[in-house]
């Protein structure tokens, strides 16, 4: 029979397997697919272990966590990107745009703005888990309501502060460029795969 510490290390394998990971472009428009307003996807239902990785487009950008409701204001000690800026030249799904990743502890309402892009009101939010009660429809209409807060306009900054339902990671490259926003690596396609690899990893530790 193989060592207890093999099987922990079999479990750990196979729970990181099932994790996700959300591409979100940052300055997409999610209707188009092209350069615009807002975040594409702008609603996302990641659970804890999961991570949303901001991919900026062009011009200046930021992910900056606020509250349902005041969406156009940074929450004090919440997540920030930082600002980043792309040139205007490259196209909206271009290889290797800077990215910032948040990864998800659990399954809370997140709820995020462009503030550098200063377009929080026209629509530049993004609902991380939204719920019954505090929908994104609704998390939108309030941004639309919402004073308009200072652009920040420092560039390439490192992330600052952890949301409260995640922690950011790194920044960095994404290197995908393929257009393909939303649930990336997902937990369905390696089902299959992880079942029969735990069970001949049980087998042999059975043995």
């Amino acid at each position: 029979m193989r060592s207890l510490s093999t099987l922990i290390t079999l479990l750990f394998v196979t729970s990181s397997v099932f994790a996700a990971e959300y591409l979100v472009g940052v300055g997409k428009d999610e209707t188009t697919g092209k350069k615009g307003i807002g975040f594409d996807p702008s609603v996302i239902h990641p659970v804890a272990g999961d991570v949303v990785a901001f991919e900026f487009r062009s011009g200046s950008h930021s992910a900056v966590q606020t509250t349902f409701e005041t969406p156009c204001v940074p929450l004090e000690g919440g997540f920030n990107s930082g600002v980043f800026t792309v040139d205007d030249s490259l196209p909206v799904d271009a290889p290797n745009l800077p990215a910032v990743r948040l990864t998800i502890n659990d399954t809370n309402p997140i709820w995020i703005f462009d503030q550098a892009g200063g377009q929080c009101q026209q629509g530049g939010v993004l609902a991380i888990n939204p719920t019954s009660t505090q929908t994104a429809a609704q998390y939108r209409e309030n941004a639309a309501k919402s004073p308009v807060a200072p652009l920040t306009t420092s560039t390439n900054s490192a992330p600052t502060g952890s949301a409260s339902g995640g922690a950011a990671e790194s920044s960095g490259t994404t290197g995908t460029g393929d257009g393909s926003n939303g649930a990336i690596g997902s937990r369905a396609n390696v089902i299959g795969a992880v079942g029969m690899g735990v069970g001949a990893f049980m087998a042999a530790f059975l043995l």
